[in-house]
Order: C-alpha cells, then sequence, then structure tokens
C-alpha cells in the first residue's frame, strides 16, 4: 500500500507504549517514520457545485452508498464525514482495540445503567464508533458474519425486499472471497467473487485455536467450515474482512479504488449540523468545517443519511424530525415518528479460563519485532486474526434449533497482554478489575470467553443532550428479565468447558476475577453469575435499530421499506439504525448489504 508522510506520524500507534520506556517508544517513531507510512492521501476537499445526491458519513454503509451512487457518470455525488483520513493504527488488524480512545473514536459511554456496567467508571458503558473514513469499519474487529438466514425473512414479513434470497443477493454482490492455505471447498452458493470487499478465509489452524474447537466438539457443538452458508448453529473460525494483511475497511474497500472518480467529492472532518427542508423535502443540508464556518450544500435529488445508529437519529433530532426533537418544523406527522427508540445491541459477560504461560509474545523486545516485521513484510502476527477467530453460535433452550440464543466470541490474552494491547484500560473498567486482570496475567495465558446476548429483548433510546445537539445514549441493558436469564444460560455453557479433555489438556482452569458485590453468592450460583454479568458487562458494539424500518402503517417504523424516512421527501436513512431486529451474529456485513441494497433502491427510483 501507499502511505503519505505526516507530521503526527506514529501517534496512534505508539500511545499505549510512553509508558513502556523511551527506548522502545523512541525506536517505533523512528521505525514509523522511517517508512513515511501513516495515513494514506485519500481525497482533495471538493468545490461542490452541482450534487445530485448528498450522503452523510463515509463510514461502514455511507461509503458503500456513495461508490454505488457514483457509478452513474450523470449524478453527482458529496460524501460528507465527521472524520479524517485512517491511520497506520487503524490498518493494523490485531490492533483495532488501539484504536479506542483515539481521534478516530467517537469515545461514546451511555447514561449510568442500572443494570449493567457496574463496575465501570461511573456505570457508564463504552461506546467506540470509527470517526474516520470508513466509520467503525476501520476500527472494528473485522468478522464477517451475516447472522441467521431466519433474521431477514422476519424483517420481511410485508415485502420480499428484505427476505433472505434477497439479502444475500447483495452479500455476494460486494464480496471477493480469498481462501487461503484451505484445502476444504467452500460452498459458493453463498459467496461472491469480484466484489469490492476482500473476506479472507485461512485454512491454517492455529494450535490454541483447535483446543477451543475440540472443546466445544466435547460440550455438543459441531464443527461448522463457513457460518455465512447453510448452518449458522455450531462452532468454528470466522471469516475476516483482511488483505493482505490489511484491514479492509469500506474506505479502503469502496472508496480508496474511485478516488480519482470525477463525480464523486469527499469532504472530510465536517460536521452535519441538520437537513434542509422546504415543505417537508428534503433540499440539503447545513455543516460545521473544522474551521467553525457553517457551509449549506443542496442536492438535486436525494438526501441519504449513513450517519449510524448514534448520528442518524441525532441528526433527524436536530432537524425536527422525531418525537423526541425541541426543534418545530409544523408538521405534525414527521415530528411524531419514533426517531432514536428501538436501540438494540449485543451485550456480553466474559468468563475467564487461565493456564500458566512462559510465552513471551508480548516482551517489548516481541513486540517491536512484530512491528518491523509488519511494516517491512506485511506478515506475521499484526496482519492476522488469529489465534481469536474461533467463534460458536448455541441455543440455550433448544438443541435442535436453527436459531442461536448465544454467540461465544474466544479471546486470548498472552502473559502480559496491556504491553500489547489494553483491553479493560481501554474500557475504564474499576481499577480493583484492571488490577487483579494484570496481576492474574502476568505469569498466564488468558482465555476470555464473551458469552453475547445474540437477541435481547430490552430496548434503549438514543436523545439529545440538554440542547447541545449531542447524543444521549441510554442502553437500558439487561431491562428485560429473559435479557440476563439466557446470559446466565449461556455462561453456565461455558463454565462447561472446564471439564472438558481439551481444556485439561491445554492446563486451562476456570478463574473467577474477585468482585466484591459478589462475593456473598456461591460461585456458579444464578445469583453469582448474574452478578457477574451485571458488573463486568461488555458490548461487542453492535447498536443498531434507532430509525426503524417497517411498514408505512406501523406506528413505530420511521423509514419505509425503501428506507424513506415517512411523512417526507427525498430523504432516506441506509445504515445499521434501519434494523427493525438485531440479527444474530456480527453487524458489520449486513450494514454493508444494507448499503449495496438502499443504493440499488435509489438507482431504481431515478433512473427509470
Amino acid at each position: 500500500m501507499v502511505w503519505s508522510c505526516d507530521g503526527q506520524l506514529a501517534s496512534a500507534v505508539t500511545a499505549d507504549y510512553v509508558g513502556s520506556g523511551p527506548l522502545l517508544f523512541n525506536a517505533l517513531q523512528a521505525l514509523l517514520a522511517a517508512q513515511c507510512a501513516l495515513a494514506p492521501t485519500m481525497f482533495q476537499e471538493p468545490a461542490a457545485s452541482d450534487i445530485t445526491l448528498i450522503a452523510m458519513g463515509a463510514g461502514t454503509a455511507g461509503a458503500v452508498v456513495a461508490n454505488r451512487l457514483s457509478e452513474e457518470p450523470t449524478w453527482s455525488v458529496l460524501l460528507l464525514e465527521a472524520g479524517g483520513n485512517p491511520t497506520l493504527g487503524t490498518e493494523i488488524p490485531s490492533l483495532y482495540i488501539n484504536n479506542y480512545g483515539t481521534n478516530e473514536d467517537w469515545n461514546y459511554r451511555t447514561e449510568p445503567q442500572k443494570n449493567a456496567c457496574l463496575n465501570y467508571k461511573d456505570r457508564k458503558c463504552y461506546w467506540p464508533r470509527g470517526k474516520v473514513l470508513g466509520g467503525t469499519s476501520s476500527i472494528n474487529g473485522m468478522f464477517y458474519i451475516r447472522g441467521n438466514k431466519q433474521d431477514y425473512d422476519d424483517w420481511s414479513t410485508s415485502s420480499a425486499d428484505w427476505n433472505y434470497e434477497s439479502a444475500l443477493k447483495y452479500f455476494k454482490k460486494s464480496e471477493n472471497l480469498h481462501l487461503l492455505n484451505d484445502k476444504d471447498s467452500i460452498d459458493m452458493k453463498y459467496h461472491g467473487i469480484g466484489g469490492y470487499l476482500n473476506v479472507e478465509h485461512d485454512g491454517d489452524v492455529h494450535p490454541l485455536e483447535q483446543v477451543l474447537i475440540n472443546a466445544n466438539e466435547e460440550v455438543g457443538s459441531q464443527f461448522i467450515k463457513d457460518f455465512n452458508g447453510p448452518t449458522q448453529i455450531g462452532v468454528g473460525r470466522a471469516f475476516t474482512a483482511i488483505k493482505n494483511g490489511q484491514r479492509q475497511s469500506t474506505s479502503n474497500a469502496f472508496l480508496k479504488p474511485i478516488k480519482d472518480r470525477p463525480n464523486l467529492l469527499v469532504l472530510t472532518n465536517v460536521y452535519v449540523d441538520k437537513i434542509n427542508f422546504e415543505n417537508k423535502t428534503a433540499k440539503g443540508v447545513q455543516v460545521v468545517t473544522k474551521n467553525g464556518n457553517r457551509v449549506v450544500f443542496a442536492a438535486r435529488k436525494e438526501v441519504i443519511l449513513s450517519a449510524g445508529t448514534i448520528n442518524s437519529p441525532v441528526i433527524l433530532l436536530k432537524s425536527g424530525i422525531g418525537l423526541r426533537s425541541d426543534v418545530n418544523i409544523n408538521d405534525k406527522t414527521a415530528s411524531d415518528l419514533a426517531v432514536g427508540e428501538n436501540l438494540q445491541d449485543h451485550i456480553y459477560a466474559p468468563i475467564f479460563y487461565k493456564m500458566p504461560s512462559f510465552d513471551n509474545s508480548n516482551s517489548l523486545d516481541s513486540i517491536f519485532k512484530m512491528y518491523y516485521q509488519y511494516i517491512t513484510e506485511r506478515k506475521g502476527a499484526l496482519g492476522n486474526l488469529s489465534p481469536h477467530k474461533v467463534i460458536s453460535f448455541i441455543n440455550t433452550t433448544d438443541s435442535k434449533s436453527m436459531t442461536p440464543d448465544i454467540q461465544n466470541h474466544f479471546i486470548l490474552a498472552y502473559p502480559n497482554q496491556s504491553n500489547f494491547v489494553d483491553i479493560f484500560g481501554k474500557h475504564s473498567l474499576s481499577q480493583q478489575f484492571y488490577n487483579s486482570f494484570n496481576e492474574l496475567n502476568k505469569d498466564n495465558l488468558i482465555i476470555m470467553i464473551f458469552v453475547t446476548l445474540l437477541r435481547p429483548k430490552s430496548r434503549g433510546v438514543i436523545e439529545l443532550s440538554d440542547g447541545k445537539g449531542n447524543a444521549k445514549i441510554k442502553a437500558n441493558y439487561l431491562y428485560h428479565d429473559d435479557d440476563m436469564n439466557t446470559i446466565v444460560r449461556g455462561m453456565k455453557h461455558a463454565i462447561k468447558f472446564n471439564n472438558t479433555k481439551a481444556f485439561k489438556n491445554a492446563g486451562l482452569k476456570l478463574h473467577w476475577i474477585k468482585i466484591d458485590e459478589c462475593l456473598p453468592y456461591e460461585e456458579d450460583s444464578d445469583e453469582f453469575l448474574k452478578c457477574i454479568a451485571s458488573h463486568l458487562t461488555g458490548t461487542l458494539y453492535h447498536a443498531v435499530g434507532t430509525n426503524k424500518m417497517g411498514t408505512k402503517e406501523d406506528p413505530s417504523a420511521v423509514v419505509d421499506e425503501q428506507l424513506k424516512v415517512k411523512f417526507t421527501s427525498n430523504l432516506r436513512v441506509i445504515d445499521a439504525s434501519i434494523m427493525p431486529n438485531i440479527i444474530r451474529g456480527n453487524t458489520m456485513a449486513p450494514v454493508i448489504m444494507i448499503a449495496e441494497k438502499g443504493a440499488d433502491f435509489i438507482k431504481k427510483d431515478w433512473l427509470k
């Protein structure tokens, strides 16, 4: 890849190593500076005129939308983004957590929770969201998991437009499947070749991944080669959005190849203040530039909102659309839309296993060598997500079901993990927990099982905060009793690994990190597990649903099944916020599918 020089070279990458000693810190800076390798020069700021369509947000969805709409040579497309170019830190796959808390992150935190995140500072859950070209696809875990067939069929109660077969068409359209070191066949009925997004599957299995697969099989899970194929229930290794050791964000996959397309204008570091209307018809947007100037852009055809589950409802509310808006646009119907409601997310409770280890992968010398190998060869541990690719899907009430209610992620922490990636420091858990984990991790390899609730019944809401136009996130995690009960069943399943031959032979043992509030309860009891889940709640950052898609008759729907905002004209929302119900899996691939499909809706309407 081609990188441009930058005055802030290596800052995002080396930020976590300031305390590790000046030798390593200075060496890393010098090495990266020598490579002149921070951020690719993507676009020049445009002088936009005669704009056909405006897309707000160059994130996971917006980058795809801009690509597909600018395929029509007679249309000029303006893409607006609050962040800037990707950095070297965003591009290195295994360092994705190090992007949290940087300039490429919106750094959101929820309102204090009553039933969850109780061990976090101020009981506020941490919500990283990408503030950079590519959005959250530039800082996420890169797993390419589409969800369950039933998810999409459920979206299509009144329209075949959103059933699984229709969704599959668009999954395949965007995909370029690349098999590495893989002798087994993949059913290509479910996959595409030649799309913009490179999806990799590496057949080389890390020894610890094999231990995890074996343990899952011992407790009743069947091995699944492809979670995006005919069957989802079981254990396997995830496909990943990576190409040649580099992250495949939608910026890299969908924008970078078309950066010279003359009818695509990309403006970075601007904030959308509001959408401008005339008689309920969207005419353009008002933005605030990085210099604080307000600029108005007009669109001849449509305005498309792809700012994500948090910022899309915020922009609508600031523009007078939605019941929770404090702006009067003199239109009762649009003002009554349920903008910001129906918020859903995937939360997890962690289960910890430990094994003694003298592995020195996270020594300062090893870290330096990993960086050097990656920058000079694009190879090694930094360019790969192994050994963290194993996931499993289970149904905790019906072993014969084809739809899971729990997803398990298996994350490994080699000794002294915080030298490399400071997982819990980024999330601002309590000092007691942070110290306890790091002490445990000094001489032990830790396997963390993130027991993830796939279909929460609790619903949150996005509101405006104190008239400032900022987001107030009320996640309302674990408000519904069924959510906690499902997580507890999932935790009990994860505890079964303690008795498997695979874990015993590896020396892995169940370990409970001390939480004072949980001490009164007997370990492994329902009360104890509920306490752990409430205090150590995590999220996979899969927030969706705040501009719900539905029929015109559905009072809870914000957009119709063509993604048009109800009671308005020339305005659509195309991103994760339109999901009626959260999918059973990771959300990046479904959001790209939504963007592909939404762009086609626009083309069909205007190219008749």
